[in-house]
């Protein structure tokens, strides 16, 4: 199984590593089935908020949806350029992606870019409500969103936290969502998550 990590510039560090690391742990036992993570973006090199700087695997161009079972959208920070992952093509991406039976995992702001997609519409969701310059459960409620007043959301294959301190509960859902329940316990295990 593949998920797509899209990385905008000013992405959430700890959101985008939680996917990384913990789709990464099924590797650990060859009977638990793989999910290999790729990263794409619009740039050669991606800057994060907190100083990671990542090349994505594949350039945003080459994608070919069909070959994905999730995307994964970390949220980010605007004043330091998350404003590129309002930008059609991700929009376009999300949708390709969805419509043809993936999840689409997302973090903080990172469901803004799904919401204007046209795919939260009537769906519970929630999104970071503590920022000082957007409103961005209003932009949420405004897109068509039954907005939550919980840490996550998930709704018909859409996951939604408000920040990075549920980049975990996320991630280990949407690996539930791709590997199994069992699968995802025995993971959980050999990471000592209780």
């Amino acid at each position: 199984m593949k998920v797509l990590l899209f990385l905008a510039q000013g992405f959430e560090d700890l959101e985008a590593v939680s996917i990384t690391d913990i789709m990464g742990w099924t590797q650990y036992r060859e009977w638990v089935p793989t999910v290999e993570v790729i990263t794409t973006g619009f740039h050669t090199h991606i800057k994060s908020r907190f100083g990671l700087t990542i090349k994505p695997d594949i350039a945003f161009e080459q994608l070919i949806p069909s070959e994905y079972d999730a995307l994964a959208i970390p949220g980010g920070f605007h004043s330091h350029g998350f404003n590129e992952a309002y930008d059609e093509r991700l929009r376009n991406l999300a949708r390709e992606i969805y419509t043809q039976g993936g999840w689409l995992a997302t973090f903080c702001v990172g469901i803004l870019p799904v919401a204007e997609a046209g795919l939260v519409k009537n769906k519970a969701a929630v999104t970071y409500p503590f920022s000082r310059n957007h409103d961005n459960e209003g932009r949420l409620q405004q897109l068509g969103a039954n907005v939550l007043n919980t840490a996550i959301a998930v709704d018909y294959r859409i996951i939604s936290c408000q920040g990075p301190g549920g980049s975990l509960q996320v991630s280990y859902l949407l690996l539930e969502a791709l590997i199994g329940e069992k699968n995802c316990k025995e993971l959980q295990r050999l990471m000592c998550y209780f």
